[in-house]
C-alpha cells in the first residue's frame, strides 16, 4: 500500500526524459527507414524537424524545470529535468562527432571537382537518379567560385601519376572498390569511371566520376597520367564536407600506390 502511494507521488517531470526518449526514438526510426531507403530525403528532413524543434522545445522546459526544483529544493525534479535536457542535446552532438566541428562550415554546395573549369561528366549514374535529385548538370562559375574561396578545398586538386591512362584507371577501380564504392562503370580504354558511395550517418547515395587523361606536364614522364575526380550528392544543398573527404582519400590512396608502383 505504501508503494502504491509513493508511486503515485512522483513528480510529472519524469515525463520530461520520458517525451525525450520518444523523440530520440522516433528520430533513430526516421534515420533507419531512410538508409534502407523506405523513406525519402525531404520527408525525413521534414520529420527531422518536427522532431528537433520538439526536443528542444522540451529542452527549454527542462532547464526552466531544473531552475524550479533548485529553487524549492526538489531534488527528483532537478534530477529528471537534467536527464531531459541531456537527451535534448544528443540530436545535436551526434552529427557533430559524426560529421566534425569544421565541416559545418563548409559553404552550402554539394558538388566538388579537382577540375573547376572542365569538370568530369556523369554518365553511367544517371539512370540511378530518381526525380527530385539534384542535377548532375554542374553548377558553373558560382559553385567553383564558393569551392575556390573556401580554405578548406584548397587541397582539392587534380594528381598527375607515372602511369598509362589504362594503368591508372585500372588502379582507380581497385582503390574505389577497397573504399567502399559501388563501381557502376570503369572503361580503362577511356580513362572513365562512376561508382555511388554512401554517407555514414543517414546512408545517403553520393556519385563519383573519375577521368584520366594523358598528362600536359612536360616535365612527367611519356607515361604519365592525369587524374580528375568529381563527387556529387544526390540530396540537399550542402554535403556538410561528405564529398571532399572522399576525393581526399581518393587521392591519398591513389597517389600512394600510383608511386609505389614506379618504384
Amino acid at each position: 500500500m505504501e508503494a502504491r502511494i509513493g508511486r503515485s507521488r512522483r513528480h510529472w517531470s519524469r515525463w520530461l526524459y520520458r517525451i525525450q526518449w520518444t523523440l530520440l526514438g522516433a528520430m533513430f526510426l526516421v534515420a533507419a527507414l531512410l538508409r534502407v531507403g523506405w523513406l525519402s530525403y525531404p520527408r525525413a528532413f521534414d520529420l527531422f524537424m518536427v522532431a528537433g524543434i520538439a526536443a528542444l522545445g522540451v529542452t527549454l522546459l527542462s532547464m526552466l524545470v531544473f531552475m524550479w526544483g533548485l529553487v524549492k529544493g526538489h531534488p527528483e525534479a532537478r534530477a529528471a529535468a537534467l536527464w531531459a535536457a541531456s537527451l535534448g542535446l544528443a540530436p545535436l552532438a551526434l552529427p557533430l562527432l559524426t560529421v566534425g566541428r569544421h565541416n559545418f562550415e563548409v559553404p552550402p554546395i554539394h558538388d566538388i571537382s579537382t577540375d573547376l573549369d572542365n569538370p568530369p561528366k556523369f554518365d553511367a549514374v544517371l539512370s540511378l537518379r530518381k526525380p527530385g535529385d539534384n542535377s548532375t548538370d554542374y553548377g558553373g562559375a558560382p559553385v567553383a567560385q564558393q569551392q575556390r574561396s573556401a580554405a578548406v578545398y584548397k587541397d582539392i586538386e587534380p594528381l598527375v601519376l607515372p602511369l598509362s591512362v589504362a594503368q591508372a584507371t585500372q588502379l582507380a577501380e581497385q582503390v574505389a572498390g577497397e573504399l567502399g564504392w559501388r563501381v557502376i562503370a570503369a572503361y580503362p580504354v577511356r580513362g572513365h569511371l562512376e561508382a555511388v558511395d554512401r554517407t555514414r550517418l543517414l546512408g545517403l547515395s553520393e556519385d563519383i566520376v573519375v577521368r584520366i587523361r594523358p598528362s600536359g606536364d612536360e616535365s612527367a614522364s611519356q607515361q604519365a597520367s592525369r587524374v580528375d575526380i568529381r563527387s556529387a550528392s544526390r540530396v540537399g544543398i550542402s554535403d556538410l564536407g561528405s564529398n571532399g573527404e572522399r576525393i581526399r582519400a581518393f587521392l591519398r590512396e591513389m597517389r600512394k600506390r600510383g608511386t609505389s608502383a614506379e618504384q
